[in-house]
């Protein structure tokens, strides 16, 4: 029997982080290596192989679902939208993921610490600033085919987008009421106030 090539480096650090996610979600600090290892299909000798112990597993863990850069990406690649609302509600939607996860792995690892680890909440390695200013133009960037039809600078209108998101989606900003991001996104372009009726 032919033994499966070893992955690279880098889609083993990747694997072994994308199965421990979850985990930390449902175990907090809790989860073992060995639940890691079943999660990712790997021998557990494997992932001290990649991480130097179960607290440089976690810290890796950590950065990553803070490091904006993967919204970057995925903003970048976003498919043309009919309108600035269709635009909006992919902005949202994005955002509202990408904070409910990062919500979700702290409430556990608060809810369920470890006396063996301690999660640094330092974030990914590399210029946190720089990365953010990178989430920020790439907004930008999303509205840009809409600027004509903007009542501010379409710099004005991405930071105002992400922290409406912020504030919306965050459960400790949100007071537990939730909005959908098409409702958020209709109050954003149209406002508050209702249409007068024509005649």
């Amino acid at each position: 029997m032919t033994r499966a090539a070893p992955l690279p480096a880098d889609e083993r650090r990747r694997t072994i982080i994308d199965a421990t996610r979850p985990l930390l979600v449902a175990h907090g600090a809790g989860f073992t290596t060995r639940q890691v290892a079943e999660a990712a299909g790997i021998a557990e000798g494997t992932i001290f192989r990649v991480f130097d112990s179960k607290q440089d597993l976690l810290d890796a863990v950590i950065d990553d679902v803070l490091d904006p850069m993967p919204m970057v990406h995925a903003i970048r690649q976003f498919p043309p939208d009919p309108d600035l609302e269709s635009r909006v509600i992919r902005i949202l939607t994005l955002l509202h993921t990408n904070i409910a996860g990062v919500a979700a792995l702290f409430a556990a690892l608060h809810a369920m610490p470890s006396p063996d680890i301690v999660p640094h909440r330092h974030g990914p390695k590399g210029p946190m600033p720089a990365r953010l200013t990178a989430l920020q133009s790439a907004v930008e960037d999303a509205l840009a085919p809409w600027s004509a039809h903007l009542r501010t600078e379409v710099r004005t209108a991405a930071a105002f987008i992400r922290s409406v998101a912020m504030a919306t989606y965050h459960p400790m900003f949100s007071d537990h009421i939730t909005i959908e991001p098409e409702g958020v996104a209709t109050l954003l372009v149209h406002g508050l106030e209702k249409e007068e009726s024509c005649c």
